[in-house]
């Protein structure tokens, strides 16, 4: 298979390191980016190391001239984008009567305005690069978006109340977004997780979420990043506008007893 030029989001986060590297075994080319520098260039130089194509551009995906950056960092690395990972997700718990403007602004922010700003750049990319492709076939995807939730586009708790807010509108933009790029053959899909390994803090919380949950355990990023890649593939080129969710059967389950203060 041809390399693909690839951007990843919130490449820092657990799944999203777990894509790059994902990815990377694949022989791609990559461009990482995340608000915390420190982190993120570290794995984009771990990658590197490893004999991986990648750059890393520190950015919040929330702030249009950070999106722009992104883009362009692509462009100049690999003159093309074919994929874009966005894994961000601000998480946030707290009672919803102490729940302040600013913190909802935020959540909402980075949760969806974030996924808007870099979906539509990625978008447009792709649809300037389909009309300047000769080769472009009708049954070869023009471009691909994979938008990471929660399961708490279906689901909510009390003390989430902005974040369950922010996935929901995840949902319903990928889903938009992905009616809106279909004439183009863009393809559009999201998963949304459960409980992964290295969100949360070792101890209560773990234990707990590994006892409503199904199959009785945390989920591993690479898991994630597996289902990811397969939706960014050409196995997966008749699916847009889905959401798949990888969450060891949570959403299954008739009122899990999950604890409202509980990570999302």
């Amino acid at each position: 298979m041809t390399a693909r030029s690839v951007v990843i989001t919130g490449a820092a986060s657990p799944v999203g390191a777990a894509c790059a590297r994902r990815f990377a075994e694949a022989g791609d080319k990559l461009v990482l980016a995340d608000a915390n520098e420190t982190a993120g260039k570290a794995i984009a130089e771990a990658l590197v190391d490893a004999g991986a194509s990648a750059a890393f551009v520190h950015a919040d995906t929330s702030q249009r001239l950070d999106v722009h950056n992104i883009i362009a960092e692509a462009l100049d690395a690999n003159n093309r984008i074919d994929v874009l990972a966005h894994t961000v997700m601000d998480r946030f718990s707290a009672p919803f009567l102490e729940t302040s403007e600013d913190d909802f602004d935020r959540v909402i922010g980075r949760n969806v305005r974030g996924a808007f700003l870099i979906n539509q750049a990625a978008a447009k990319q792709f649809i300037k690069q389909a009309e300047n492709d000769a080769a472009a076939t009708d049954a070869a995807a023009t471009g691909v978006i994979v938008n990471v939730g929660s399961v708490e586009a279906v689901t909510a708790a009390a003390n989430h109340v902005a974040f369950a807010t922010s996935q929901g509108g995840l949902h319903q933009l990928t889903k938009a977004v992905a009616l809106a790029l279909s004439p183009h053959n863009v393809r559009v899909n999201a998963v949304g997780v459960g409980s992964v390994k290295g969100d949360m803090d070792d101890g209560v919380a773990p234990k707990r979420m590994r006892d409503v949950t199904p199959l009785k355990r945390i989920g591993d990023p690479e898991e994630v990043a597996s289902v990811i890649f397969f939706l960014a593939g050409e196995e997966a080129s008749y699916v847009t506008g889905q959401t798949i969710y990888v969450d060891g059967g949570r959403l299954a389950q008739l009122d899990p007893p999950v604890d409202a203060g509980e990570n999302p």
